[in-house]
């Protein structure tokens, strides 16, 4: 068995949130952290605010071990 990693990514803006996704492409489960409330709903309801990643790139996010906070 190997072992699972973690990632923690702090502000989920135009670095960290594609940061989370490719991460998270690669099977690392990853927490996003963002002071912005709106923005943590919306990425939770897989929708993106940046234009590098569409809603379907953060709904597949959400699929694969992503979650904002």
């Amino acid at each position: 068995m190997s072992p699972s990693i973690d990632l923690v990514v702090v502000g989920l803006g135009y670095v960290g949130l594609p940061l989370a996704s490719q991460a998270v492409n690669c099977g690392v489960r990853v927490v996003g952290f963002d002071l912005n409330e709106a923005v943590v709903a919306g990425l939770n309801a897989g929708r993106s605010h940046i234009d590098a990643l569409s809603d379907e790139d953060v709904s597949a996010m959400r699929v694969n071990g992503f979650e904002a906070t």
